[in-house]
């Protein structure tokens, strides 16, 4: 009876700890090889960061800063040391990386590949090989982080939705047009260009009602015949 009562408390008091614990706390993952590892998942409207020392790696983003600087990293030796810190503390064997990274079936140089992103994410954190500060080369075994790491997640900024200043210039337009042509439709106007362009009606003139062409024509010869008998007479 006194056993099954003491292992009740124990039992209960475990309980109580679990439920007093604070809840939101950052977890910071101690580089102890036998301590489980719990990460929890990111939704698609958070981003992972995993801090330590002056460098922060988001792991959403794919971007590696050092005291708010942006560091240089390509993706795939990115991509590794998310990995090796996501697991800081454990020996990360180097056919774990192969499989991740190149496959199991591959044909290329993974040895020659691996050796280059872990010199280039070196030359980032800028760490020595001789001395390791995040770093540890096991030989011919793997790679074992050494710090420890804080992982936090973050809620995603909203996106902003910028619309273009030619949209805007158009669709002002679009809408003065409209706005033109149901004024005109309902309250028809002419323009004083339109006016002022407009040629000036031609007045046609009826040649029925005038003295005949031939008639005029007549006349004038019979004139000249006259003129030119007097001036003979006068001449002789």
């Amino acid at each position: 009876m006194i056993v099954q009562a003491s292992v009740k408390i124990a039992s209960y008091a475990e309980l109580w700890t679990n439920n007093t614990r604070l809840k939101g706390d950052p977890v910071i993952m101690s580089p102890e090889p036998d301590a489980p590892r719990k990460v929890r998942a990111v939704t698609a409207t958070e981003q992972q960061i995993l801090c330590f020392g002056t460098f922060e790696l988001n792991v959403s983003s794919e971007e590696l800063r050092q005291s708010g600087v942006l560091v240089k990293l390509p993706p795939q030796p990115l991509r590794l040391l998310a990995l090796l810190a996501s697991r800081t503390g454990q020996l990360v064997p180097r056919e774990e990386i192969q499989r991740e990274f190149w496959g199991e079936e591959t044909e290329v140089d993974f040895e020659r590949r691996m050796n280059q992103c872990i010199k280039q994410i070196r030359v980032a954190l800028s760490d020595n090989t001789n001395q390791p500060v995040y770093i540890e080369t096991i030989r011919a075994q793997g790679y074992r982080f050494l710090v420890p790491v804080e992982t936090k997640t973050i809620a995603l900024p909203p996106p902003q939705v910028r619309e273009a200043s030619s949209s805007l210039l158009n669709l002002d337009r679009v809408r003065a047009r409209i706005a033109a042509a149901t004024s005109s439709a309902s309250s028809p106007t002419i323009s004083p260009d339109a006016t002022a362009s407009a040629p000036a009606p031609e007045i046609a003139i009826d040649s029925g009602r005038g003295i005949p062409v031939r008639y005029v024509a007549i006349a004038i010869a019979v004139i000249a015949m006259i003129a030119g008998a007097i001036y003979w007479y006068w001449q002789q």
